[in-house]
C-alpha cells in the first residue's frame, strides 16, 4: 500500500467517523434547524481540522511501507486521534442546547454550560431540574408581576448573573405563553420569504448566534429556523 493510499483510507474512515457524529447532533440535538444558531458548523470544522491533521495528514507524512516503526507510528497517530476527538466530543456535549426559552419578545437557546447547577435545582418541575441528554426542552418565562421580583432580576442579571431566560427557576409550561407569542408574532415586522401563509416569524438569539424561528401562527409551535437577514 503507498502512503497516498493510507492516507487516503484514513481520510475516508474520518470522514465518516465525523460524519456519523454530525449527523447524530443534528438530529437529536438540534431539531428546527437551530443548529444556524447555535454555531454547530463552526464547532464540527474545528472538530474535523484537527482529526484532519491528526490523522490523515500525519499518516502521509509518516507512512513507509516495510518501515521498522511503521506499526508503532500509526498507533501513536490513532491514540493521538482519539484523544483530539474525545476532547471534541466533550466540548460539543458541554456545549449541547438544552432548553429553548420562550419569552413574549423573543426565543433563546440555552446551551448546557450556561445552567448553574443551583438554578437548575430550582426549576418547579422534575424534567427541568436536569440537563436534557436527547436536545432542547421547549420552555417559557417571563417577568414576573411583584415588582421587588423584577428589581431583584434585573439587578442580578446587571450583575453579572445569568439572566432570566437561563434561569430555570422562573421557567413555565410553553402552552402557556404560546397565545402572547402569537400575538407578538403577528406585530413583529420580519420580512422573510421564506415565511409562508400559516405562519409567523420571531427572533431568536443565542451566545453563538441569532436568526429568525418560523412558528405556527395558530399555537405557535416552532416550525423552523432561518438565517438572519
Amino acid at each position: 500500500m503507498t502512503r497516498w493510499k493510507a492516507a487516503g483510507t484514513h481520510l475516508l474512515l474520518s470522514i465518516v467517523v465525523i460524519g456519523g457524529i454530525a449527523l447524530a447532533a443534528f438530529l437529536l440535538w438540534y431539531p428546527y434547524g437551530l443548529y444556524r444558531v447555535a454555531g454547530l458548523d463552526r464547532i464540527l470544522l474545528v472538530m474535523l481540522g484537527i482529526d484532519l491533521t491528526a490523522g490523515p495528514l500525519l499518516t502521509l507524512i509518516v507512512y513507509q511501507q516495510g518501515k521498522r516503526s511503521l506499526k508503532f507510528d500509526l498507533a501513536v497517530i490513532a491514540a493521538a486521534q482519539v484523544a483530539f476527538m474525545i476532547y471534541g466530543l466533550t466540548t460539543l456535549w458541554q456545549g449541547r442546547p438544552v432548553f429553548l426559552v420562550a419569552t413574549p419578545d423573543t426565543y433563546t437557546l440555552v446551551f448546557a454550560n450556561e445552567v448553574a447547577d443551583d438554578d437548575l435545582a430550582q426549576a418547579s418541575r422534575p424534567e427541568w431540574r436536569r440537563l436534557s441528554w436527547t436536545g432542547s426542552q421547549l420552555v417559557a418565562t417571563r417577568m414576573p408581576d411583584d415588582a421587588t421580583q423584577r428589581r431583584e432580576i434585573i439587578e442580578d442579571f446587571m450583575a453579572g448573573g445569568a439572566g432570566i431566560e437561563r434561569s430555570p427557576k422562573y421557567y413555565q409550561p410553553y402552552e402557556s405563553l404560546a397565545p402572547a407569542l402569537v400575538d407578538a408574532a403577528r406585530r413583529q415586522t420580519l420580512d422573510n420569504a421564506s415565511i409562508a401563509a400559516g405562519e409567523l416569524a420571531m427572533p431568536i438569539v443565542s451566545r453563538r448566534g441569532e436568526g429568525v424561528l418560523v412558528i405556527d401562527a395558530r399555537d405557535a409551535t416552532p416550525q423552523r429556523t432561518l438565517q438572519a437577514r
